[in-house]
């Protein structure tokens, strides 16, 4: 009996003097490390995913505004309508077209900007939940008054 509690005793020493502990840790640091940097390059993709989106349609918002002589008529419909097909909140993207009214050869700036939030809770603890996302496009109008 005395022989076993002996051999327990060395062997929790010998738990002791071991590194096993060491490794534990280590792994805890690095899995947070990783953690964060696998959500980063996530938000970071949503983010390129959006500022995509928006360009695409301020590019089409030019096109449509380019061929109906600004943002009259037609043009404010259409613009609804791919801002609605976009996958971004359209309550949340600010329009902004100058000219109103064109005529063949005037350019046309279709400028619009986004409140991105950020989706996921372990980024917007460190960093700003919100990303100010601008998307600009420049055509010249083919409307010619008749």
């Amino acid at each position: 009996m005395f022989w076993f509690r002996r051999r327990q005793c060395r062997t929790r020493l010998e738990l002791l003097r071991t590194q096993d502990g060491q490794t534990i840790a280590e792994f805890a640091l690095v899995f947070s490390m990783l953690t964060l940097i696998l959500f980063a390059i996530l938000e970071l993709g949503l983010v390129l995913n959006a500022k995509l989106v928006l360009t695409s349609a301020a590019r089409e918002i030019g096109r449509i505004c380019a061929v109906e002589g600004g943002y009259t008529g037609r043009a404010p419909h259409m613009v609804e309508e791919v801002l609605e097909s976009t996958a971004l909140d359209k309550n949340a993207i600010k329009v902004n077209i100058t000219p109103k009214q064109a005529i063949y050869g005037t350019t046309i700036n279709v400028m619009l900007s986004y409140n991105y939030r950020v989706r996921s809770p372990v980024i917007s603890a460190i960093s700003n939940a919100n990303v100010l996302l601008k998307a600009k496009a420049v055509t010249r109008s083919e409307f010619v008054p008749r």
